[in-house]
């Protein structure tokens, strides 16, 4: 007979199992019960000795459902060793232990065995280090399935399969990652089921597991790099500055209990878009700039029309200027365009400019027709999951959302003490942020912010001082706009003397006020 607890704890574990395709741990069943691991434990141990469970000492997640208890839906699987998702290794197969899942996810007419993964070379499907593949056994795939692949007599790796005019592609879905090719492959199997990485502890529908996987995937590789993480551009449109390089430091220090972010300075979202696709995250940007809020809206929800009218133009100086000329007057509000033709404009004229900038002038490397294509083709694919942006200004934002957290990204503070070169922001767009911005409206609306913030600003004496009770972060990378320039000009002789661009940046944070 269970006690009530016990019934309680029994039927959360079963309808856990048969969600998840695996047990909890004993953490998953304190925080759900706000009960003592050790407290958890015995209650386990005695569902256990009365015969509604079982389970492997020294395992984590090894508790399985008695068939007489509800078990009959799971099958168990042997994990036989193993699996590189990346560069291949040494075939090795070592009976190690099962895992259980449900019956009706995998055929009753295939033998199944299951593998560890190492390596991230199939990130982008959604297999990360240290998860486990359900593995069905045949010796013939499909092209684009993914598949365990035997190369050179002895070497294992997972890959997805393309049969070519002579020769095999193994094919990772990792966009730094190159395919392999191989005359002759031996299939061993199909992957047909993912299941997250059962050491960690962290469940894979957790802020803290996404954080983990996404920071795990974009670290850099290089121990003698300046930069911590690479670069993360999910922006379909050019934006000036570093903040796809700062997208991991911005990302490192998000509280792992936010459920929404709000972005009074959306610009060019490099952050927020990685926060809403890769995190799942609902965000919600404004920014002042009407136009850009304008081509967002377009962008968002429909893409497909952006590029259609976008595929109608031509890549070339003639169509750019007709179209800067445009623009011109739309900004001098001579004339007025309606909200999809300046859309289509605006992306045009942006993301085909030096710099980038709006109403910029054109750059030869981007009226290009391959590199045109690609661009809009990246415009039809956004799919940035839970996010949206609309006009207003950030004072109005911040008083708005006074309990959400908040990602700003403000002007760079351009004074005495700063760094920024002053002629940096020549185009059209950014005096309507930079022009008289006040720095000090932002810092005390921040102050008194309950929701908790991530700052991102020019690193210089005054915004250290105006944020100095804040933990505070000194990120560095080194841009590569100008990397092979020569000329030492005035600025950079009175500081670093060098003609190497490096970032001046910092990273404020406070968290939520409970």
């Amino acid at each position: 007979m269970l006690t009530p607890k016990q019934k309680l704890i029994f039927e959360y574990i079963k309808k856990y199992i048969e969600k998840k395709g695996y047990s909890p741990s004993l953490e998953d069943m304190g925080r759900h019960f706000r009960l003592a691991k050790s407290t958890v434990h015995q209650h386990v141990e005695a569902l256990t000795a009365k015969g509604y469970l079982r389970k492997t000492e020294n395992i984590s997640r090894s508790i399985e459902l008695n068939e007489k208890e509800g078990g009959r839906g799971l099958v168990n699987i042997p994990i036989v060793g193993t699996i590189a998702a990346g560069q291949p290794i040494e075939a090795i197969e070592i009976p190690d232990k099962t895992i259980a899942v449900p019956k009706n996810e995998i055929s009753k007419f295939y033998n199944h065995y299951a593998l560890r993964v190492q390596g991230d070379s199939m990130v982008d499907d959604g297999i990360f280090d240290g998860d486990i593949v359900i593995i069905r056994k045949q010796e013939t795939a499909d092209d684009g399935q993914t598949i365990v692949a035997i190369i050179d007599d002895d070497e294992a790796t997972l890959k997805k399969i393309y049969k070519e005019k002579s020769r095999i592609r193994l094919q990772p879905s990792n966009q730094e990652m190159l395919p392999i090719y191989r005359r002759e492959v031996e299939v061993r199997g199909v992957v047909v089921k993912i299941v997250r990485n059962l050491e960690s502890g962290i469940q894979d529908n957790t802020l803290a597991y996404k954080k983990k996987r996404f920071l795990d995937r974009i670290r850099s590789s290089n121990p003698n790099s300046q930069n911590k993480y690479k670069r993360v551009a999910l922006s379909p449109i050019r934006y000036a500055g570093g903040k796809s390089l700062a997208v991991g430091h911005v990302i490192e220090l998000l509280p792992e209990d936010t459920e929404r972010v709000i972005s009074p300075f959306f610009g060019g979202g490099s952050v927020e878009i990685a926060m809403s696709k890769e995190l799942g995250l609902e965000v919600i940007g404004y920014d002042i700039f009407d136009i850009l809020c304008n081509y967002w809206e377009f962008q968002i929800k429909k893409p497909e029309l952006l590029y259609k009218r976008l595929k109608e133009l031509k890549p070339n100086k003639k169509t750019f200027e007709k179209i800067r000329l445009i623009l011109n007057d739309v900004w001098k509000k001579k004339i007025k365009l309606n909200p999809l033709t300046l859309a289509v404009y605006y992306v045009y004229n942006f993301n085909l400019s030096y710099g980038p900038g709006f109403m910029g002038w054109s750059s030869k490397i981007y009226l290009n027709d391959k590199r045109y294509k690609r661009m809009i083709e990246n415009i039809r694919n956004f799919d940035p999951k839970n996010l949206k942006v609309e006009c207003a200004d950030f004072q109005e934002v911040i008083k708005n959302h006074p309990n959400d957290f908040l990602y700003c990204d403000p002007p760079y503070h351009i004074g005495k003490d700063s760094k920024m070169f002053r002629g940096i922001y020549p185009m059209r767009n950014i005096p309507v942020h930079h022009n008289g911005f006040p720095h000090e409206a932002l810092r005390d609306l921040l102050k008194n912010h309950r929701g908790g913030f991530i700052l991102s600003y020019n690193n210089c004496p005054t915004i250290r001082e105006y944020y100095k009770e804040f933990q505070q972060f000194f990120p560095s990378w080194q841009y590569t706009m100008g990397q092979g320039e020569t000329r030492i000009g005035l600025n950079r002789k009175n500081g670093n003397g060098s003609h190497i661009k490096e970032s001046h940046e910092i990273v404020i944070f406070c968290p939520p006020k409970k």
